[in-house]
């Protein structure tokens, strides 16, 4: 007899993630540095999350030139504004979402402050954080071969997923864009924030051994984090005059 565990109101995140702060140093396999940007360029300094972090999500943004430190889930948001990174990833990870308001509440933290991409549980904690809900789902999202229409491009993209909890878009605030919805069961598969330059996908872009059609994400996070960076110097130069 299988017995039957609740997941709801446990945080599951904490026995998965790290114990202290560290660079991510490994390299990326060459058959794996596919991408349609150049090393060479302006490098970009990223704080990752790690609420069960895939190492496949941190090599795809060492493939785009990131510079990455990867922290505890429980790390302070101050702690990391001090770092003064160019984006903050929110990772994957496993679990109710609303059983870990220590996590929302440093999302909340970090929010408009500097750009932020959130992926799966990350892509749940911002929708919280800005104010929205999550539900449990009946069956969850479980595979490979999940469509997903991204709805600024109008493409459809398979993707990779395995979450059992998703955002409410019906709850979230005006001014969050949907981004992408799950064609399966038309649920809330991404989010957009532009107003704060926030980012998100339910599932997941770094997928291995594929699909790859959501690659671009993190070349979108990438944009993200470059559009503020100029507008901030154009600002400081402005100062001067």
């Amino acid at each position: 007899m299988v017995s039957y565990f609740n997941f709801a109101g446990v945080d599951l995140i904490s026995g998965v993630s790290c114990k202290a702060p560290h660079d991510w140093v490994d390299k990326t396999n060459t058959e794996w540095e596919f991408n349609s940007s150049k090393r060479g360029g302006e490098a970009f300094r990223v704080i990752a999350y790690d609420f069960g972090i895939k190492h496949n999500i941190l090599k795809r943004l060492a493939s785009y030139g990131c510079k990455i430190t990867v922290v505890p889930s429980t790390w302070p948001a101050s702690e990391t504004l001090k770092m003064k990174p160019d984006g903050v990833l929110f990772s994957n990870g496993p679990g109710d979402p609303s059983a870990v308001p220590y996590a929302v509440e440093t999302v909340k933290e970090i929010i408009g402050k500097v750009p932020a991409f959130g992926i799966c549980m990350g892509h749940q904690l911002l929708g919280l954080a800005l104010g929205g809900k999550t539900f449990k789902m009946k069956f969850g999202h479980h595979g490979g071969n999940h469509p997903v229409r991204n709805l600024c491009s109008g493409h459809v993209e398979i993707s990779a997923q395995n979450h059992n909890y998703a955002v409410d878009s019906s709850s979230l605030p005006e001014g969050v864009e949907v981004t992408h919805v799950n064609l399966n069961d038309g649920s809330c598969a991404g989010l957009a924030y532009p107003a704060q330059n926030i980012m998100s996908i339910q599932y997941h872009p770094e997928a291995s051994p594929g699909p790859h059609d959501s690659d671009y994400a993190f070349r979108e996070f990438i944009q993200l984090m470059k559009k503020v960076k100029v507008n901030s110097r154009v600002m400081a130069a402005l100062s001067f005059i």
